[in-house]
């Protein structure tokens, strides 16, 4: 889609598609901005999307941005995504790593959208990620480098044919969805002491669309030492033969013990 030529329109995010309370999924705002963009895309989330709420979608010089009244939440633009992805565990590791899963993402009664083991396949995606191995500190003065670029956790992810689009496959905006909490539990499983995480930043490619009722193995690692809060992951979705079917970069904001809001 050509955002020079994109009318003004609004978007608004059911309160089932939550993160934290109140607010839409991180992975469910990416996907729902990127679909006014062609191929590749980077998500920019500024402040919370409210659920239940009308937002305004307007063109900019580089793709589009989604204001709440004059405040600006977020941004999307088309990016060509560069990113090294380890080899996938196989299906067994990573259907052993899901039975080591711990919630983490609750401020919400019912838990977030995408990882919350409250629900059930017809209100979340179940993507229940799980440490691969147990994760040793390393010595105060050095910033995991054995764990850059390893996978520290993945799961199984089976998609229903609830998240299917016209053509049969998974609809992109819940590929995107499911790129969202792996990231942050691969922060949880190399920081034991990590705050609360909130995406800030999440560049998406999808390379092929992704069917219903089949399997797929969910990894996420450490793609750079930390900068103060910022945290930078990657997540990939592979399937049983090792293809890989999409990738996010993200950068994640430590929020400490409180979330803004």
């Amino acid at each position: 889609m050509s955002s020079g030529t994109l009318p003004p329109t609004s978007v608004s995010i059911d309160s089932v598609y939550n993160g934290p309370i109140h607010c839409g999924n991180g992975g469910y705002i990416s996907g729902l901005l990127a679909a006014f963009i062609e191929g590749d895309a980077e998500i920019r989330i500024n402040a919370a999307f409210p659920v239940e709420t009308p937002l305004q979608v307007k063109p900019n010089d580089e793709g589009i941005s989604v204001y709440r009244d004059d405040k600006l939440l977020g941004s999307a633009r088309s990016i060509q995504l560069d990113l090294a992805i380890p080899t996938p565990p196989n299906l067994a590791s990573a259907a052993a790593a899901s039975q080591r899963f711990d919630f983490i993402h609750a401020s919400d009664p019912r838990g977030c959208y995408v990882c919350s083991p409250l629900r059930s396949e017809e209100n979340g995606l179940r993507v229940f990620c799980g440490p691969l191995s147990e994760v040793v500190a390393p010595e105060p003065s050095i910033d995991w480098p054995t764990e850059i670029e390893k996978n520290l956790v993945a799961t199984v992810w089976r998609p229903s044919d609830k998240c299917c689009n016209n053509e049969g496959n998974i609809d992109n905006i819940y590929v995107w969805s499911a790129l969202d909490c792996p990231g942050a539990y691969a922060i949880k499983a190399a920081e034991a002491d990590a705050g609360l995480q909130l995406l800030g930043t999440c560049s998406g490619s999808i390379k092929t669309p992704l069917k219903p009722n089949e399997d797929y193995v969910i990894s996420s690692w450490k793609i750079s030492p930390n900068s103060g809060r910022k945290r930078f992951m990657g997540v990939a979705i592979h399937d049983c033969a090792g293809e890989l079917m999409a990738c996010a970069k993200q950068i994640w904001f430590d929020m400490g013990s409180t979330l803004p809001g």
